[in-house]
């Protein structure tokens, strides 16, 4: 026979395990909507049927510069693999798993509002990897890599770069960075070499 403190003991178990299940698939959730909505979301004025940037279907090219808002981006480079180099920064960093390997996306990001304004961004939260196969978003818990864009302000007219870290399965193709600034209302598909 359970006592009423065991039974109660095991209600409050039981509920905190319900507590954190839910949590978990509402994690899950807000991050598909926010992928879907990312993916799907197209302004009919921000850009002119099929050009450069417009979607996952015309992304920019590498290099050419597209316009988020008030954010100039583009890729300039991409180093794959990249474990070598990510693993060197720190014991901590991330590391691949079976069939995966880590991957550099260079990217500049120029503020094009008047003077005396910045623009900001989030790069854990502002950009996603999508290939035909999956969607990454960035690595952020890096360190020590000297090159690493991190999460700040640019002032008006200026250029800032540097790389973010994925991680992508071996074989994956067909690569896209899309960028969404969560305070913008602009999305920009840019083609990853």
């Amino acid at each position: 026979m359970i006592s009423s403190q065991e039974s109660r003991s095991l209600i409050v178990k039981i509920a905190l395990f319900a507590g954190a299940a839910l949590v978990i698939f509402g994690c899950g959730l807000c991050l598909g909507a926010t992928v879907t909505a990312i993916l799907t979301y197209q302004k009919p004025f921000a850009f002119s049927p099929g050009s450069a940037g417009s979607s996952l279907d015309h992304p920019a090219p590498p290099g050419t510069a597209v316009l988020a808002d008030d954010l100039e981006i583009r890729v300039t480079g991409t180093v794959r693999p990249a474990d070598d180099i990510v693993a060197e920064g720190s014991l901590l960093n991330p590391r691949p798993g079976p069939g995966n390997e880590m991957m550099l996306v260079t990217v500049s990001l120029t503020c094009r509002l008047e003077e005396k304004d910045t623009c900001t961004f989030i790069p854990a939260m502002d950009f996603l990897l999508v290939s035909p196969v999956a969607v990454h978003r960035p690595k952020w818990l890096v360190t020590g890599l000297p090159h690493l864009l991190e999460s700040g302000e640019v002032s008006a007219g200026e250029t800032v770069s540097g790389d973010l870290v994925f991680e992508v399965a071996k074989e994956e193709t067909g690569l896209v960075l899309v960028y969404a600034d969560i305070f913008g209302d602009r999305v920009v598909y840019l083609q990853v070499r």
